[in-house]
């Protein structure tokens, strides 16, 4: 993904695109689905092109606890330097450095990290999902245990007259 600096103005800009996910080498991702809405913020003060990346896409997942599918939107965010000054890009490692003629800035590798960043580690369905019971294989957020009690160990039973 690529933004044109030609008759780029100083001053900030919004930029939005939709692009496919082949485009960041993830149209094999298992849970991704759609199309990629992306929004650019970008502050142009000559030398420097400063960013900000907003991305949005679809998903479909399973929860970590109940193995329930569920779809749901990502939302990502990143920001990235662009600088034609070899000082600050030598300086600052996350400054990308381009040419004193370049035309416009590669942004693709930036999206795709910002879209792999946004993967859940652990999604639930349900913020207070149960998940599933280890005994019966019921879903706990939606139905009760369906395991027969468990007998009373008899050295208890004492405790139990108590109450």
């Amino acid at each position: 993904m690529k933004i044109s600096l030609i008759r780029l103005a100083e001053g900030l800009h919004t930029l939005n695109f939709v692009a496919k996910l082949a485009e960041f080498d993830l149209d094999d991702h298992p849970n991704l689905r759609d199309d990629v809405q992306i929004t650019v913020e970008l502050e142009k003060r000559s030398p420097h092109y400063f960013l900000k990346n907003h991305v949005r896409v679809a998903g479909r997942f399973l929860c970590d606890r109940c193995a329930k599918e569920i779809e749901t939107s990502l939302l990502g965010e990143s920001r990235s330097v662009f600088s034609r000054d070899e000082d600050m890009a030598a300086r600052d490692e996350e400054v990308h450095l381009i040419a004193a003629d370049a035309k416009e800035l590669d942004i693709t590798d930036d999206i795709h990290d910002t879209l792999v960043l946004s993967l859940p580690m652990k999604l639930l369905c349900l913020e207070d999902c149960r998940g599933l019971c280890a005994g019966c294989g019921a879903n706990l957020s939606e139905e009760p245990c369906r395991c027969a009690a468990p007998d009373a160990d008899p050295r208890w039973e004492a405790l139990h007259k108590l109450l």
